[in-house]
């Protein structure tokens, strides 16, 4: 079985990871001890039910917490990732997800074919 629903949201910049104040000589020995703590990239949104898929080897930062407008992931800088290129998630719960955007673009064989509104919210 094939996912059936990503969302894309852009890369707003990047840089080297940083911890939060206090706790900053943690960032050079969690990206010596892990190479994917070492780049940080602030994608567009946050508190997505929701999780990276692609490009491969992204995960949220567990120093930092996603905020409403803007979250933090981190890699190892393979995936050379810059401003507006696009992180793709994966849904973990389709049916609260969906509601927050408009229309779904159906992706079949290479383009968007079709355009789908998601269900309302049912109370």
């Amino acid at each position: 079985m094939q996912p059936a629903a990503f969302i894309a949201t852009p890369v707003l910049k990047t840089g080297r990871f940083v911890a939060p104040d206090g706790v900053e000589p943690l960032s050079a020995a969690a990206g010596w001890w892990d190479a994917n703590q070492r780049q940080a990239l602030f994608i567009y949104g946050g508190h997505w039910l929701a999780r990276p898929e692609a490009p491969a080897g992204l995960s949220p930062s567990g120093l930092i917490g996603p905020s409403s407008n803007q979250q933090i992931l981190l890699g190892s800088g393979k995936q050379a990732l810059h401003p507006d290129d696009f992180v793709f998630l994966r849904p973990t719960q389709s049916e609260a997800v969906l509601q927050q955007f408009g229309d779904i673009a159906v992706y079949e064989q290479g383009r968007i074919t079709d355009m789908w509104p998601a269900f309302p919210a049912q109370a």
